[in-house]
């Protein structure tokens, strides 16, 4: 059973084996790279690279100090999305990288995240961090008191070490480390099942992996009217190595009305 090792200080090999275990890999993981110089989500460590450079490199690093074929890297993402301002978004990548061909692989997936903030003031009691951070089941905190980062605080750690500590001013963050962070954990599995996908979606002309659709062609004529909407019309497959492309279409011949912009504007 061939390797892949996955560069993580965040426990992330059990999100992502349960994926890639059933296409014959096994995945264990490596900590002599330092992941948090890439960039820290308690700001620590700015990132100044884009979430695929960061994951590519961890990936790329696995495989530098350990050795083997085939290394794992993933970098999450929050803010953006589909709705910005409205609600916070989780973004997740996780590079598959296969030293011997110098070949990348990108699996995604997305969604929302719902813990959120809170500042401390004059008015914060134990009671109020109760309410607004018990309902995150599971989710670890950060509590900063403007002198030190207090992290990996689970609700009963935190609600201790504010009554402990009192402070005036401060933030309570979630603690977004895979780890301590339930609802990242979700779509960091996800992404790893978007990556099992492309690495088991192979090029009918040359066998290459990552033969999924890469292009999106909109404009499905509208059920009343004909007058192209912005739903998929048809969807490209295109191989990375040697560049065969299959065009499919939509199996529905006409979009609901609901999406037209001429019948329901």
């Amino acid at each position: 059973m061939p390797k892949i090792v996955i560069a993580t200080k965040h426990k992330k090999a059990p999100l992502v084996a349960p994926a890639l275990e059933p296409l014959g890999f096994e995945v264990f993981t490596t900590d002599l790279f330092d992941t948090d110089t890439l960039g820290m989500f308690s700001h620590e460590v700015q990132r100044h690279c884009s979430a695929n450079t960061a994951a590519l490199t961890k990936a790329q690093r696995a495989c530098e100090l350990t050795g083997e074929q085939f290394g794992l890297g993933s970098e999450g993402s929050f803010g953006g999305g589909p709705y910005p301002g409205l609600m916070n978004w989780d973004e997740e990548v996780i590079c598959f990288y296969d030293k011997h061909n110098n070949n990348a692989i990108y699996g995604y997936a997305g969604g929302p995240f719902s813990p959120s903030s809170l500042s401390i003031s004059s008015e914060t009691s134990a009671e109020s961090i109760t309410t607004a951070c018990q309902r995150y089941e599971n989710q670890h905190w950060i509590l900063d008191d403007t002198q030190t980062l207090h992290k990996g605080l689970s609700i009963e750690a935190l609600i201790a070490l504010y009554t402990e500590k009192t402070p005036s001013t401060g933030t309570i963050t979630p603690d977004l480390r895979a780890m301590y962070s339930p609802q990242r954990q979700v779509i960091i599995s996800r992404a790893a099942e978007d990556l099992a996908r492309r690495l088991s979606s192979t090029c009918p002309q040359c066998q290459n992996p990552n033969f999924v659709a890469k292009q999106v062609t909109k404009g499905l004529p509208c059920e009343l009217c004909n007058m192209p909407t912005e739903q998929m019309k048809s969807t490209t497959s295109v191989c990375d190595s040697c560049g065969f492309s299959h065009i499919e279409t939509n199996k529905k011949r006409v979009a609901d009305a609901t999406y037209c912009q001429f019948c329901n504007p």
